[in-house]
């Protein structure tokens, strides 16, 4: 048996969802400050845990500060779905889709997880028997980041966006980018979706609807979009479609690595 073969053993098999599956009714966005994925990295394994090809392309980054954020995303991705499966981090391997979506490879879980970064701030969401898509970014957006909002956005969201209050912008802009990026990641197109073919609105209870005519009529209502703070710097993006025994909107739970994923005896 070779060590790759070995290695796929633990995510073969017709495993069931653990007991009081936390994924059960929930989705679970985990976040991991920049500046914490040396401490993250050190206390949970590090680059050892990585795969030859991960290694690889990390090394191959030019600058400390991306080479970092690649890192603590491998990392957090790794320790976050052996917090719903029994698989060491170590040995989870992943494939992408047709667009580049990375997925788990060989695994009977039903987990499906997405990872961003930004200057600043990781996350990951998990979810079970569902899709999901994240997306972060700083918030307020920078002003000469705005100035692209008629190549990205539909002419009724850059409409809306310019009757914002001008103290309001950047962040109308950030929530507005990171609810289309998540829900594209979500499809698992990214950024090979133009994000001026569909749009998202903000409804009168503060919620958030997707207008795509893509998606078949019966599926529409599975998606959910929204927007969360976090740590009143990021503008945090999530997209769910729905399993097909789900009733209503999936709360969202958001989680800190530093507090919860590290080893007891490294803890904060």
């Amino acid at each position: 048996m070779d060590i790759g073969a070995r290695l796929a053993d633990p995510l073969d098999g017709p495993q069931a969802a653990p007991p009081e599956d936390p994924l059960a009714d929930t989705a679970e966005v985990w976040l991991l400050a920049e500046e914490d994925v040396d401490r993250f990295a050190e206390a949970t394994g590090g680059a050892a845990l990585l795969t030859d090809d991960e290694r690889a392309r990390h090394d191959r980054l030019l600058f400390p500060a991306a080479r970092r954020r690649f890192l603590g995303a491998r990392l957090l991705s790794r320790q976050v779905l052996s917090r719903y499966a029994d698989v060491p981090p170590g040995s989870w391997r992943f494939r992408t889709g047709k667009y580049g979506r990375p997925e788990v490879e060989g695994a009977a879980w039903g987990l499906d997880f997405n990872i961003t970064h930004t200057n600043g701030l990781i996350a990951a969401i998990v979810v079970r028997g569902r899709t999901a898509g994240v997306d972060a970014e700083v918030t307020p957006a920078r002003t000469e980041a705005m100035q692209f909002a008629p190549k990205v956005f539909t002419p009724l969201e850059t409409e809306v966006l310019r009757r914002n209050r001008e103290d309001q912008r950047g962040h109308a802009f950030a929530d507005s980018w990171v609810a289309k990026e998540a829900y594209t990641k979500a499809t698992g197109m990214g950024m090979c979706r133009g994000f001026d073919a569909f749009s998202v609105h903000r409804l009168r209870d503060g919620g958030l609807a997707v207008v795509d005519d893509e998606i078949p009529e019966q599926e529409r209502e599975l998606w959910q979009v929204q927007v969360l703070q976090v740590w009143d710097r990021f503008a945090l993006g999530v997209a769910i479609r729905a399993g097909s025994e789900d009733t209503g909107p999936l709360p969202v739970r958001l989680r800190s690595a530093m507090a919860e994923l590290l080893p007891r005896e490294a803890g904060p």
